[in-house]
């Protein structure tokens, strides 16, 4: 499991901040929470809805650990013995031994052909990946491709399998129940529950906008699914944030459109082909210029600059043209932009809306695929 170390520690000082609820007992009755000088909050919920609850959640999990495995990885890495005599070991002496470095992760099937998704990091490297299904079977792997930018990779094995499908994950929403299902320390088939506690979180060293959860999540867990009450796919756990290694209560999951974007484009031609170039450079609108064009707000970005020969030049953007929406959809920012258009196909069309000179004009623009990091 990778480590995310980020450089910022957040500190809660003073009174804990908070809504009280009302919380059911065990028989039905309601405890009124502490401190709530005797006001009304929340609404009673009876032990049968409650049960009711419990029952769902117990056949969702039935239902989805079929298609969730565990994955274990084998390579041969070579390293120096220390030689025993003290002139070899001065002279640079010893034996060079063979030996096999092995790993672990977790997946889950997406195909009714048998194709499995995880992260790349989970098999970088490794020569000889097996897949353990959920009746016991052990099925060799082989690697369709895999992408390091994403960090996701496709397998297939041979075998039926039940698959699991995608939901859309820019309709998640922060706070909805989720549901992860994975391999933790070897331990298979292990459920834990949570909540999405942010969407939209960027490392300088992805694309990815993650999701980030409080579901417990350990290393083992990377490739498995994170899943919402519905039992569809809205991410693929990837990383946590830890100094040790181990859960710190802070998870992240690759969005199900990124990951299913990059599953067809693997299968497709081996590899990720990425959208994102229409060769302009942009920068964030500042009020001030919003104020000039006569925006009514700083939604959008601002073209710095446009590449000879590109899609933009093409379609005659200029230096100073505001991008509002990509496909009918508002532009909020910079960071919004590159995911829109990173979103779309190379090959195919883009319907932007542009400011120019306080007017707005709707323009088409071919997209090309993006330079490989």
């Amino acid at each position: 499991m990778r480590r995310i170390l980020l450089a910022l520690a957040v500190m809660v000082i003073g009174g804990a901040v908070g809504i009280g609820i009302r919380l059911p007992s065990i028989d039905g009755a309601v405890a009124a929470p502490s401190g709530s000088g005797g006001g009304k909050v929340g609404v009673a919920v009876s032990s049968p809805t409650l049960e009711m609850v419990d029952a769902e959640l117990t056949r969702l999990v039935r239902a989805v650990t079929p298609s969730v495995v565990s994955i274990t990885t084998e390579k041969r890495v070579r390293k120096r013995v220390s030689p025993m005599d003290p002139l070899e070991f001065f002279f640079g002496g010893g034996r060079i031994v063979e030996e096999k470095a092995k790993g672990m992760g977790s997946g889950v099937v997406v195909s009714s052909k048998g194709h499995v998704m995880t992260n790349h990091h989970v098999i970088s490297g490794m020569e000889q990946i097996v897949v353990q299904l959920d009746d016991g079977r052990m099925e060799p792997a082989k690697l369709v491709g895999s992408d390091p930018q994403t960090d996701i990779a496709v397998l297939k094995i041979e075998g039926s399998v039940p698959a699991l499908t995608f939901a859309d994950s820019d309709q998640v929403k922060v706070g909805q129940m989720v549901v992860a299902v994975g391999n933790p320390f070897g331990f298979e088939e292990t459920v834990t529950r949570g909540i999405v506690s942010a969407k939209g979180r960027a490392f300088s060293d992805s694309g990815v906008q993650f999701l980030q959860t409080d579901a417990a999540v350990n290393p083992g867990n990377s490739g498995g699914p994170l899943l919402n009450v519905r039992g569809e796919i809205i991410g693929i756990n990837t990383a946590i944030y830890s100094k040790s290694g181990e859960w710190l209560g802070i998870s992240f999951a690759v969005p199900s459109n990124v990951a299913k974007r990059s599953m067809e484009s693997i299968i497709q031609s081996g590899r990720v082909r990425r959208g994102g170039a229409i060769g302009v450079s942009t920068a964030a609108l500042s009020a001030v210029l919003a104020r000039e064009l006569g925006l009514p707000d700083t939604k959008g970005v601002v073209v710095i600059a446009v590449q000879r020969g590109s899609p933009a030049d093409r379609a005659q953007f200029e230096v100073g043209d505001v991008i509002r929406a990509v496909n009918g959809k508002a532009v909020t920012g910079p960071q919004d932009w590159i995911k829109m258009i990173s979103e779309c196909e190379p090959g195919t069309k883009a319907e932007l809306k542009v400011v120019r000179e306080r007017k707005e004009w709707r323009v088409i623009c071919d997209v090309a695929e993006a330079k490989r990091q």
